[in-house]
C-alpha cells in the first residue's frame, strides 16, 4: 500500500472512531428523546458521511491511475515495439509496475494500442468500497495519449536477380522482401513517412526509361574507331573482343537500358549525372527485365515489382550497391517524381539506409560498357579486351561503402545461403555499418527471419532521437 492509501485508511478510521464517540454519548444522554432524535440522525448520516469517504478516495485513486497510465504509456512510446500488440505487452507490464492499489481493489482492463506514431493507452480499475453499498459505483477509468519521438525513413533495398539465384532461392527472397516491406512501410505517413525504393540487379542495373538522363542520350550510328567509347555514348559500340575477334559496324553491339559504373574524379561519389554521366552497357541480349523502383509508399508497387523478379545474369554487386546509394541521395533525386525525391542530407529527423542482398561473390566489372576482361564470370567472347577501369568489383563495392557511410548512411548486409565464399563473406562485413549490421543467413527461413529483423531495427531507427 502507498503512502496515499495507508493516509486515506487514516482518515477512514480516525472517522469511525468520532463516530463510535457520538453514539457513546448518546446512549448515555439521559433525555431519551434526544438520544433517540441523534440515533436516527446517525443511521441516515454514516452511510452518508462514508459515501463522501468513498468519493473522495475514488478522486485520489483515480489521479493514482491516471499517473501511473500516463507512465505506462510514455514508456511504451519510448520503446522499440512497432505493432500494437508489442506495444500492449510492455504497456500493461509498466502499468502493473507502477500502480499500487489498496487491499481489495484491482486492475478490471488496460489496453495500449499503436496508431501511426501515436500510442494511446486506457485502464480501469474497482471502485473504494468502504460505505454501505446504498448505490453501485463504477469503475474508475483513465486515458492517456502520447506522440512518439520518431523519424522520416528512406530505405534503398538492393536485391540479387542473378541467375545462381533461379529456382527456390528467388522464391524464398521475393517471400522475404514482401514481408520487408510490411514492416518497413508504415501504413500511416504523416506526420512523418516510411518510403522504399527497390534495386534488382545482375550483371548490370536496368534504369529502363531513366537511362538517357542518367548516361546520356545515345548518338546515333556506331563509334567510328574500333575499341573507344565516349560520353554521351554511341548506339552501338564495335571494339576488340578478348577472344581476339574484332567486331565491326555490321555485328557492333548495341547499347541497353542498362548502366554501368563512372570513371574520373565521381567514380564513387553519388554526384549527379547532371555532372558525371554513368556508364554505358553494351550487350547482344537483354540486361535483365527488373527495372528499379525509385522511393514510394505505395506497397502495393513495392510488392508488384518484387514478383515481376526473374533470374538471370552475373554478378555485378557494385553497380547494385551504387544504385542503392543513389536512390537516397538528394543529388539523384531531380530524376524522380517529386514523391519520390530523397530528402537533404543532415535534414532533422531523417534516417536513410541502403540493405544490399547477395548470394555470391562480386564477379563482373566493366571497362568501356562492357564486361572486363578480368571479370571472372563469363566467357572470352562476352568480354571486351581491357581490364575493368575502376578496379575489381570487390574494390570498387568497398571504396562505394566507405563514401556512402561518411554521409550518414545505414548500411546493411545479407549474404544469402554463401556457404564458404570468403571473398563475399569479407565484402558483407566490410561494407556493413557494424557486425550487427550483417547477416548471413543459410536458408529461405533464415532469410526471412534476417529480413525480418533488419525491419524491426529499421523502426528501431526510426523510432530514436
Amino acid at each position: 500500500m502507498d503512502k496515499n492509501s495507508k493516509q486515506d485508511s487514516g482518515r477512514v478510521a480516525r472517522l469511525a472512531g468520532f463516530l463510535t464517540g457520538v453514539a457513546r454519548r448518546m446512549i448515555r444522554d439521559e433525555g431519551g428523546a434526544a438520544a433517540v432524535f441523534f440515533a436516527v440522525a446517525l443511521l441516515l448520516l454514516t452511510p452518508m458521511t462514508l459515501g463522501l469517504v468513498d468519493v473522495y478516495i475514488s478522486t485520489t485513486q483515480r489521479g493514482q491511475l491516471q499517473d501511473a497510465l500516463d507512465t505506462a504509456t510514455l514508456y511504451a512510446a519510448r520503446s522499440p515495439a512497432a505493432t500494437t500488440a508489442e506495444i500492449d505487452v510492455v504497456g500493461d507490464a509498466a502499468l502493473r509496475a507502477n500502480l499500487v492499489l489498496p487491499p481489495g481493489e484491482s486492475i478490471v482492463s488496460s489496453d495500449f494500442a499503436l496508431t501511426g506514431v501515436k500510442v494511446t493507452g486506457s485502464a480501469s480499475i474497482t471502485p473504494p468500497g468502504i460505505s454501505p453499498q446504498i448505490w453501485n459505483q463504477a469503475n474508475l477509468t483513465a486515458t492517456s495519449e502520447v506522440v512518439r519521438n520518431s523519424n522520416h525513413v528512406e530505405v534503398a533495398l538492393v536485391l540479387d536477380t542473378t541467375g545462381s539465384m533461379s529456382g527456390q532461392k528467388l522464391t524464398d527472397m521475393k517471400a522475404a522482401a514482401k514481408e520487408l516491406v510490411d514492416i518497413v512501410v508504415q501504413d500511416i505517413q504523416a506526420p512523418y513517412y516510411s518510403k522504399m525504393a527497390i534495386v534488382p540487379y545482375s550483371m548490370a542495373v536496368n534504369v529502363g526509361s531513366y537511362a538517357n538522363s542518367v548516361r546520356g542520350t545515345p548518338k546515333s550510328g556506331t563509334n567510328p574507331t574500333t575499341g573507344v567509347n565516349t560520353s554521351p555514348p554511341y548506339s552501338k559500340f564495335k571494339f576488340t573482343r578478348n577472344d581476339g575477334v574484332t567486331l565491326t559496324s555490321t555485328n557492333a553491339w548495341p547499347i541497353t537500358t542498362c548502366v554501368t559504373d563512372r570513371i574520373g574524379a565521381n567514380a564513387f561519389t553519388d554526384a549527379a549525372p547532371s555532372t558525371t554521366l554513368l556508364g554505358p552497357n553494351y550487350q547482344t541480349s537483354a540486361c535483365g527485365s527488373a527495372v528499379i523502383e525509385p522511393l514510394t509508399t505505395n506497397k502495393t508497387t513495392l510488392k508488384n515489382k518484387i514478383n515481376s523478379f526473374a533470374a538471370n545474369g552475373v554478378t555485378a554487386g557494385e553497380l547494385g550497391l551504387a544504385w542503392g546509394w543513389y536512390m537516397v541521395s538528394p543529388d539523384f533525386g531531380y530524376l524522380w517524381p517529386s514523391a519520390s525525391r530523397p530528402a537533404a542530407y543532415g535534414t532533422n529527423e531523417l534516417v536513410k539506409v541502403v540493405i544490399l542482398m547477395t548470394d555470391g561473390e562480386f564477379n563482373t566489372a566493366y571497362c568501356k560498357g562492357v564486361v572486363s576482361k578480368d571479370s571472372s564470370a563469363t566467357n572470352n567472347s562476352s568480354k571486351i579486351n581491357c581490364n575493368a577501369s575502376n578496379g575489381t568489383a570487390f574494390t570498387q563495392a568497398a571504396t562505394l561503402c566507405t563514401n556512402m557511410k561518411a554521409k550518414d548512411v545505414v548500411i546493411y548486409t545479407v549474404g544469402f545461403a554463401l556457404g564458404n565464399d570468403q571473398n563475399a563473406i569479407d565484402i558483407m562485413t566490410q561494407c556493413a555499418t557494424s557486425p550487427k549490421h550483417v547477416y548471413l543467413p543459410g536458408s529461405g527461413a533464415a532469410l526471412k527471419d534476417a529480413f525480418k529483423a533488419i525491419g524491426q531495427d529499421i523502426n528501431s531507427l526510426r523510432l530514436a532521437k
